[in-house]
């Protein structure tokens, strides 16, 4: 017999929900840019830079913190995946229409 352990909807919620979801209300802005990988660090994770468009491995939606600076939200792999992303997010966050980038 295997013991049932209770489930917390709201931590099973926040597992499945994108740490930068959960902050919506931290940024005021949103930007798209080309990226792309120019190596990996110590850890194995990729290095990731801001490219030319044409260099560009993908697109990546950042969130403009309200105190200053980016923090990635998602990568797509063409600018019309990320544009359409960020639309999304504009209606469903009215607040992050002060687009840049």
């Amino acid at each position: 017999m295997t013991a049932h352990i209770p489930v917390s909807p709201i931590g099973a919620t926040k597992a499945l929900t994108p740490p930068w979801m959960q902050n919506i209300r931290d940024f005021d802005a949103l930007e798209i840019h080309p990226c792309i990988v120019i190596g990996n660090d110590n850890l194995d994770s990729q290095i990731v830079e801001q490219c030319e468009p044409d260099d560009a491995h993908f697109w990546c939606i950042f969130g403009h913190l309200r105190t200053g600076g980016l923090d990635d939200f998602e990568g797509f792999a063409t600018e019309a995946e990320a544009i359409a992303f960020c639309d999304r997010l504009t209606v469903a966050y009215p607040h992050l229409t002060d687009k840049e980038g």
